[in-house]
């Protein structure tokens, strides 16, 4: 009996040897691509056209042009005040631009804080009059919501791109400034930004 118990104890030991024996183990890398940049392109200029424009020089009184981001929409005038004058000449047209490489459907916000300032004649004399640019407006070309108003996000489509139109108003100068506006190029550097 003491034989039997015993062959039985090295049978069971020898059985969970030989199960260690047949185990093997194999070693593999675990990892990621992180790609958190995209592209972001400006495909051309906001472009308020050419227009006749009188600065008040006496007051505060400013004049506006508001250039939609909408290409089917046609740009407006107004005035605070009599003394100030925007009249179109030729029509503008909006700011466009472009994003990819960004995850499918993904939602990017706009931040357009950078979107205010001077626009200043590229030669003249101190004192002459400046526009300034604000209030923008966003309208997606093609994207996931395309042919339509965007207020503070764009989101791309199943390629992770989009396409998008910025207008803004320029209004005259209102810090009475010492002289008129005077013919030839004025403009503006500014920057959009698409957080992700």
């Amino acid at each position: 009996m003491n034989k039997s118990i015993k062959l039985a104890s090295i049978a069971a030991v020898l059985s969970l040897t030989s199960t260690g024996v047949l185990a093997e183990t194999a070693t593999f890398n675990a990892g990621v691509v992180v790609q958190n940049a995209f592209t972001f392109e400006s495909s051309a200029d906001l472009d308020f056209g050419t227009i006749r424009a009188t600065a008040d020089t006496t007051n505060t009184d400013t004049a506006t042009l508001v250039l939609a981001a909408n290409p089917a929409t046609a740009s407006t005038t107004g005035a605070a005040g009599t003394a100030a004058e925007i009249a179109i000449l030729a029509a503008g047209a909006p700011a466009s631009f472009s994003v990819s490489g960004v995850s499918p459907f993904a939602t990017l916000t706009i931040d357009g804080t950078g979107i205010s300032g001077d626009i200043s004649p590229v030669t003249a004399p101190a004192g002459t009059a400046v526009f300034t640019l604000s209030t923008p407006t966003y309208y997606v070309l093609t994207g996931a919501t395309p042919n339509s108003a965007a207020t503070a996000s764009i989101q791309v489509d199943s390629n992770g791109e989009a396409t998008f139109n910025m207008g803004a108003t320029l209004t005259t100068d209102g810090t009475t400034p010492t002289s008129d506006y005077i013919d030839g190029n004025y403009s503006g550097t500014f920057t959009l930004i698409l957080d992700y």
